[in-house]
């Protein structure tokens, strides 16, 4: 009994020595998560993206004193710029395990839905983002099924915010319900480049750059018929690629080394053309996106010239705005243009891997 006393101590020591090495393992352990929480919330500081209309007072076409009709409001680069994965555990997350690259590398089609969502096809990342600048959310899309994107370059969206991605490489059109759920797919000729939907009639238009012509689908993918050929003709084309479908159902086609933008109603009659090759004010020195606005002004994108010039219907040179630089509101060869109910402007600045946001104010 005397020799039992100093076991029963020994026995308690290793004990009591277990627990403070528990404890300070513990306490380590509550250090590191508070560091590293320290650290996610103040090494993450996002720049959302907002309209600010008192700050480009100097980024307004045209100058002053003729009256203000094109306006700046800012740019997205990646989703922390509307808000987008800047949530807490988030940023925890990728503090801890590294975050994703979700920046845009290399921007060409926009459009949008029926939610204001922006949808852009990166051509670079081999991704279609999709901005959701409301509930400040971000998803992609980057697959169809087990098939990877390999050349995303126009996107459109149908009646029901479907939307129809073109891939040039896989010379498809992949289609995908709201939520990015493969749908369906069809073959779109060698090359398909742009793509517009006529939402009323139900007419899926689809540039064939490398056929020199626009292929006329229905909303699953069957061929109605096939627009133009090769030529300077009218209704002829020559490398087609960006296209737009106004309200009216009439359908824009951006016919690139031609210079021009010709116009065909719904039923593909040509309708009128404008532009021509140059480098002075209307001309164009290598044309892509186009879009019209609610007052039925026509937008083209100049990749040469790094601006976006505006025309009435009938061609007649009204405004430009932008110029070559990296600065907000300058551009490195743009492409795709998408303009929404608001008369808000969504331009892809390519080479500098954005998308930049303007207004339009209104004004003849």
């Amino acid at each position: 009994m005397v020799e039992a006393a100093p076991m029963s101590l020994g026995k308690m020591g290793m004990k009591d020595g277990w627990r403070a090495a528990a404890h300070g393992a513990l306490r380590l352990a509550f250090t590191l998560v508070f560091a590293l929480l320290a650290a996610a919330l103040s090494g993450c500081a996002t720049a959302q993206f907002h309209e600010d209309r008192t700050q480009p007072k100097g980024l307004i076409w045209p100058r002053p004193p003729a009256p203000a009709r094109i306006q700046y409001l800012g740019m997205i680069e990646r989703p922390q710029d509307i808000g987008a994965n800047s949530g807490f555990f988030s940023r925890l997350a990728n503090f801890v395990f590294g975050a994703k690259v979700n920046d845009i590398l290399k921007p060409y089609g926009v459009t949008g839905d029926s939610a204001d969502r922006l949808i852009v096809a990166d051509t670079g990342l081999k991704r279609v983002h999709v901005f959701d600048i409301k509930e400040k959310d971000y998803t992609y899309i980057e697959s169809y099924g087990d098939e990877l994107l390999a050349s995303p370059i126009a996107a459109a969206v149908d009646g029901s915010d479907n939307i129809y991605i073109t891939d040039s490489v896989l010379g498809k059109v992949l289609v995908f319900t709201p939520s990015g759920k493969p749908r369906t797919e069809f073959k779109a000729g060698a090359r398909p480049t742009g793509i517009a939907i006529d939402k009323t009639a139900g007419r899926v238009y689809v540039s064939d750059t490398a056929a020199h012509s626009v292929g006329v689908y229905d909303l699953n993918g069957g061929l109605v018929k096939t627009m133009g050929h090769f030529g300077a003709g009218l209704g002829e084309f020559n490398h087609p690629v960006d296209l737009f479908v106004d309200p009216a159902g009439d359908l824009y086609v951006n016919d690139t080394i031609n210079y021009r933008v010709q116009i065909f109603d719904n039923a593909g009659a040509f309708l009128t053309q404008f532009g021509r090759h140059g480098d002075g004010t209307g001309d164009f020195g290598m044309p892509k996106g186009v879009s019209a606005d609610n007052e039925g002004n026509v937008y083209v994108v100049d990749a040469v010239f790094d601006t976006v010039q505006i025309f009435n219907r009938d061609g007649t040179f009204l405004l430009n705005f932008g110029s070559v630089g990296s600065d907000a509101g300058a551009f490195w060869l743009p492409s795709g243009i998408y303009i929404d109910r608001s008369g808000k402007i969504y331009v892809a600045d390519t080479f500098n891997r954005r998308v930049q946001i303007f207004e339009y104010l209104g004004g003849s």
